[in-house]
């Protein structure tokens, strides 16, 4: 662990072992959420119902709310859409032969099934992509995708304004079977989401929704392609496509860290660490810790020990859309290699800039 020096920050310390992220991540009385969760300076926000940023007691009391639309039946039940969305994505790009991997298959999937979630209508899909894609920019070092803070802003007003009319919609005509219903329903001791929570939480769930489902599919085409055998065993073996999931997962590692802050005098690895001072829990890093993972460094779908970090190190912000960001994945590598098993990256990736999300802005694929 290093400790770093950030102008008019204070000091922040590395963690780049996956015992001393998963340390921290337990242990959230001791490393805080409420003043923040990146390296952005912010002050506690008393009403936020956005859980990466909250701590316990709050914590609880929403995640037990906001769980209520993520229950097992509710993710479920999404499977026969979400393969229906897989097998024209499939279709589209065998009809295309040459496409680009992130804009036809990982971010369509991705927007097609958050916006079921959402119970959001085709026709207005692209908008809540463009707004997700403008505020989830926001301290991405990308030139692509800088916006000015007119630009967040209107985003972010224009996103709020449409959950409104959602949540308006559900209650003159009765809820549906989406997530935001669920939501609308939820209640625990009485306590119910208020509009400026639901609103939070649905700019929450379209940004989370789209950026890492998106990132981890196509660092996984990337992966896949270079490693032609490990691609030609999922096109032919549909067991070996749940393992492969939690490769790719720890292979990608969407979202590349997240901080806390010390509340009280603590000690790790040796080092004192004063009450004040930041940690940042480098999960990607700790994705490669070869004290965990034999032979790290490579891509291997039938790697047994799939103990990795890509959904945080567990504790209260274990990732609530875990188990559907899991479906979502296995369903497109079922649907997409046996019908493409020679799909072939034809071009270098274009990479995102950014210290944030790991991402890939274009792949150029072929059929093959």
């Amino acid at each position: 662990m290093h400790p770093m020096q950030l102008s008019g920050l204070p000091t922040t310390w590395l963690l780049t072992r996956h015992s001393d992220v998963r340390l921290v991540s337990r242990d959230s009385e001791t490393f805080a959420s409420s003043t923040g969760n990146t390296l952005v300076k912010v002050e506690a926000a008393p009403t936020s119902a956005m859980l990466p940023g909250i701590d316990p007691p709050r914590h609880v009391h929403y995640r037990k709310l906001i769980n209520q639309g993520f229950t097992a039946r509710n993710v479920l039940r999404l499977e026969p859409r979400m393969r229906q969305v897989a097998r024209d994505i499939v279709a589209n790009i065998v009809d295309k032969g040459e496409f680009d991997a992130v804009t036809d298959i990982s971010a369509e999937i991705s927007l097609q099934v958050i916006a079921d979630i959402l119970g959001v209508p085709a026709e207005d899909r692209m908008n809540v992509f463009r707004w997700s894609n403008a505020i989830g920019s926001l301290g991405i070092e990308d030139p692509d995708y800088a916006p000015t803070p007119e630009a967040l802003g209107q985003a972010a007003a224009e996103m709020f304004a449409y959950c409104g009319e959602l949540v308006a919609h559900r209650q003159k005509h009765g809820l549906t079977d989406d997530i935001l219903s669920a939501l609308l329903a939820a209640e625990v001791d009485g306590d119910r989401l208020n509009r400026d929570q639901l609103n939070e939480f649905f700019l929450l769930l379209a940004i989370a929704g789209n950026e890492t489902t998106r990132n981890t599919l196509s660092h996984g085409i990337l992966a896949l392609s270079e490693h032609p055998d490990q691609q030609a065993t999922l096109a032919r073996d549909r067991d070996a496509v749940q393992p492969a999931v939690e490769e790719l997962l720890r292979w990608a590692t969407p979202v590349m860290h997240f901080r806390r802050t010390v509340t009280r005098d603590v000690v790790i690895r040796g080092q004192h660490i004063p009450a004040g001072d930041w940690v940042l829990m480098h999960y990607l890093s700790a994705n490669r810790d070869e004290d965990v993972f034999e032979r790290a460094a490579e891509f291997d779908i039938s790697r047994p020990d799939a103990d990795h970090v890509a959904f945080g190190g567990g504790g209260v912000h274990f990732c609530l859309g875990a188990q559907l960001a899991r479906l979502e994945l296995r369903v497109m590598l079922e649907e997409l290699y046996p019908c493409v098993p020679g799909l072939t990256v034809t071009g270098p990736p274009d990479r995102l800039r950014s210290s944030f999300f790991h991402g890939i802005k274009r792949l150029p694929c072929a059929v093959g």
